[in-house]
């Protein structure tokens, strides 16, 4: 009878460690938050006259990246980019700072930097880890030149995982569900 017994406890013993196996294996595969899927935007911009604007918005909750402004003609590259997440400004830039050596950003968690090849100028903007937003994104570009014949804006964001909770706590203010 003994043996019997000893039996019946080695099945739910292993059933019990595989299944605490196979969970510890799935933490272990996550490291910090779960993304959803990845989403680049593009805008296409004609001519540009001084004083105008171009934007890129955004409703809904998901995960920032990366942002790339490319600029054609222009004569003193007074143009400022300006990321905007849930209205707080996060960066506003002008292709004329970046263009100085000294004042583009270079670090583990932000990169900022303007590139040019001729008459083209190209701003990358990337944060690493991505940054967080709940209700709006906006990328603005705001024309203070002469002579801008075209823009470019693309924007690479992630949207939250299904089961994300973008909004906070229950009982805080609510978020907007993901960007389509």
């Amino acid at each position: 009878m003994y043996a019997n017994a000893a039996h019946r406890l080695r099945l739910p013993a292993l059933v019990a460690a595989a299944a605490w196996a196979v969970s510890a294996a799935a933490v272990a595969c996550v490291e910090g938050d779960v993304r959803g899927e990845a989403v680049s935007i593009e805008r296409e911009v004609g001519t540009t006259a001084s004083g105008e604007e171009a934007a890129i918005r955004i409703l809904g909750a998901g995960w920032f990246r990366a942002a790339e402004v490319v600029k054609q003609g222009g004569s003193t590259d007074n143009t400022y980019v300006t990321l905007e997440l849930d209205g707080e400004p996060m960066i506003t830039i002008s292709f004329a700072r970046l263009k100085n050596q000294w004042s583009q950003l270079e670090t583990p968690f932000i990169v900022a930097k303007v590139s040019t090849d001729g008459d083209t100028s190209r701003m990358t903007i990337w944060y690493s880890p991505e940054l967080k937003f709940r209700g709006m994104a906006t990328l603005r570009v705001e024309v203070g030149e002469d002579g801008v014949g075209s823009l470019r804006l693309r924007t690479v964001m992630n949207k939250p995982a299904p089961h994300e909770h973008l909004a906070g706590p229950p009982g805080g203010i609510p978020g907007l569900p993901a960007f389509r």
